[in-house]
C-alpha cells in the first residue's frame, strides 16, 4: 500500500510519528523530506506521488497556520484523482471537524488521546476498505 501524507510544517513532528507507525504496518509513506530527489520538480514529484498512492492521509492544519492551504490543495488534488482521503485532527479540538470541507468523502479521526500505533492501524484499515 502506498500512502501520501499531507501536512503543514507545524504538524511535522506529529506527521513523522504517524508516518513511522504506518510504515511499521507495511505501507510505503511518501515524504517530500526523504523521497524528493535533488533538482527534481516539486510539483511533478507531488503529482506522481499522489497518482501512485492508494490513499491520502491529511493531517488537518490549525486555522491560520502558514501554508495550511497547501495541505487542503493536496487533498483536493487527491480527491480529483479519485483517491480515498483520511483526515486526522492531531490536537484535542473536535470542533475542528466542522472546518473540514464537506462532500468529499473524508473519514475523520481524532488523533488526540489515542496511541499513535492504534491511530495508524485505524488509518491503514480505513484506507484498505476505501
Amino acid at each position: 500500500m502506498n500512502v501520501f501524507m499531507s501536512y503543514s510544517r507545524a504538524d511535522r513532528p506529529f506527521a513523522e510519528r504517524l508516518g513511522s507507525r504506518i510504515r511499521a504496518l507495511g505501507a510505503n509513506v511518501w515524504s517530500d523530506e526523504s523521497d524528493l530527489r535533488p533538482g527534481e520538480s516539486f510539483e511533478r514529484a507531488l503529482r506522481e506521488a499522489l497518482e501512485a498512492s492508494d490513499g491520502v492521509v491529511l493531517v488537518v492544519p490549525e486555522p491560520g497556520t502558514a501554508h495550511a492551504n497547501n495541505a487542503f490543495f493536496e487533498a483536493g488534488a487527491a480527491r480529483a484523482l479519485g483517491k480515498p482521503i483520511v483526515a486526522v485532527i492531531p490536537g484535542s479540538e473536535p470542533r475542528r471537524v466542522g472546518e473540514l470541507p464537506s462532500g468529499i468523502g473524508l473519514s475523520v479521526f481524532d488523533g488526540s488521546g489515542v496511541a499513535t500505533e492504534a491511530l495508524a492501524e485505524s488509518i491503514v484499515t480505513a484506507l484498505k476498505v476505501a
